[in-house]
């Protein structure tokens, strides 16, 4: 009896690479950008312009009315004083304040403690509750999908970029282990939480 060879293949797929495929190696995911890719997103350069750009409109915190600043791309990580912070619920910005922690609800703990806090915020503009996290301007050129103004965070991170650029990450799940997929940051890999994963900023500009 022959044995009989049949071809296995998939129609209207291909292996050659294109722009923005993914490549997971055991784990590490590998993004492959084109030439032609790259040209549509910011240089360091321009993305250094985009954070003056930010700056230069002055964004103010709505409660304390002081003007804030995102740091240069070269004091990335470092937490400044004007460092402008999120709540990633509404994508109200504002300087950073240690009030309005919300404590967790629940019965009283023997003992007459009082119940610990979650961390968790409530935001003085709208009343929404969640975390509180700096924002940070990416500053991997070739992560972006394009090269749009920085209007968009993504959550729980606070990691801002255009708004292509978090829409379109958002929507790529990512594998997690052997069994799960879970879409992420681009910038640092954070599993992204919220019904979106992103929010659209809402700075208070200068009142003067």
């Amino acid at each position: 009896m022959k044995g009989m060879m049949g071809k296995l293949y998939v129609e209207n797929e291909s292996n050659t690479l294109q722009d923005g495929s993914l490549i997971d190696l055991c784990g590490a995911t590998l993004l492959w950008r084109t030439p032609a890719g790259l040209r549509h997103t910011p240089t360091l350069k321009q993305l250094e312009s985009l954070r003056q750009e930010l700056n230069a409109a002055r964004p103010q915190c709505p409660v304390g009315f002081n003007t804030l600043a995102f740091p240069s791309l070269a004091q990335r990580e470092i937490v400044d004083k004007k460092q402008p912070w999120v709540y990633v619920n509404c994508g109200h910005v504002h300087g950073y304040h240690n009030w309005g922690y919300r404590k967790e609800k629940g019965p009283a703990v023997p003992g007459g403690t009082a119940p610990a806090s979650t961390g968790e915020r409530e935001c003085p503009m709208c009343r929404r509750v969640g975390p509180y996290v700096p924002l940070w301007l990416g500053c991997e050129g070739g992560l972006y999908l394009d090269a749009g103004p920085p209007t968009h965070a993504f959550c729980p991170c606070g990691h801002v970029c255009s708004e292509k650029t978090v829409v379109g990450w958002s929507q790529i799940p990512l594998p997690h282990g052997t069994h799960a997929f879970h879409a992420a940051c681009p910038f640092c890999g954070t599993w992204l939480t919220g019904e979106q994963g992103h929010i659209k900023l809402i700075f208070q500009g200068p009142v003067d």
